[in-house]
């Protein structure tokens, strides 16, 4: 049985995509979603400044993850101004830091470490660390730096964000394929958002009936190394999520297509059969 969970959240300016802090019942760390145009005003909410770790966040149109970078902080929100700075690629900062003095140095080296490696392996995103942290987790420190990185998974999930390794995650049940001519290709569908998991063969083709944001998409996608050709073949390297299963079947196909009857089960039961009827 699912145990409950208990969320705050103040919306300091009163907007809903304003600044906003988060926190779960009982833990011991606050979370600051700050957007990147509001970084001054941030700064004059309290207890921001202390220790912990952050993520810097660049959205795609459908508001998920395309980009992002995790570093961490001994002083809070002022850290950001160096990457105000320095690095135009982000829109957003979550930031996840310590009420207390549980954060040891230590702890915090290993969880941004941990953080940089989880996001490298779940293949959702481009990560713009180039060096993984040398620091060695503490077999010790291990147990803490994982649950606290369970919360932060789940705070970052509240926000739309997923941060696991979408394969590895799924029941083979669950996943969902094409594979019209000759395209074979993978997914998950969740209600909400569908999924192409890292791995599918995408088509070489594009028709007139391609919709032109997808088309944008696929072209992106090529130019910054999300799709590779491999064997003379279009492979996608990383997990990519859409507004709707068609826009998903569109990009892989190459064309427009009705995703609700293009992707099936492994019993051949298509999309509109499993959450329609």
């Amino acid at each position: 049985m699912a145990v409950s969970k208990k969320i705050e959240t103040i919306y300091h300016n009163g907007q809903p995509d304003g600044i906003r802090s988060i926190r779960r019942n009982l833990s011991t760390m606050t979370v600051y979603v700050i957007p990147r145009p509001l970084l001054s005003e941030a700064k004059n909410i309290s207890g921001i400044n202390r220790p912990g770790i952050y993520y810097l966040i660049k959205e795609s149109d459908d508001s998920t993850i395309a980009q992002l970078y995790i570093g961490q902080t001994r002083n809070g929100v002022s850290r950001l101004d160096d990457h105000n700075r320095s690095k135009n690629f982000w829109n957003k900062a979550i930031m996840f830091l310590a009420d207390s003095k549980t954060f040891t140095l230590d702890m915090i080296s290993g969880l941004e470490k941990f953080a940089i490696l989880k996001a490298q392996e779940s293949k959702r995103y481009k990560v713009e660390n180039t060096v993984v942290p040398k620091y060695e987790i503490d077999e010790y420190d291990m147990a803490s730096v994982e649950e606290i990185y369970d919360e932060i998974q789940f705070v970052m999930g509240t926000q739309g964000y997923k941060m696991d390794d979408a394969r590895a995650s799924l029941n083979q049940a669950d996943i969902l394929h094409t594979t019209r001519n000759g395209i074979e290709a993978f997914g998950v569908y969740d209600g909400d958002k569908f999924e192409i998991l890292e791995g599918s063969s995408i088509s070489h083709d594009t028709k007139s009936s391609l919709p032109e944001k997808i088309l944008i998409q696929r072209n992106t996608a090529i130019s910054n190394g999300d799709i590779v050709l491999e064997n003379n073949e279009y492979k996608l390297k990383k997990s990519l999520s859409f507004s709707s299963p068609s826009y998903a079947a569109a990009f892989v196909l190459g064309s427009s297509a009705n995703g609700w009857t293009e992707w099936k089960n492994k019993d051949g039961k298509t999309l509109d059969e499993l959450f329609r009827k």
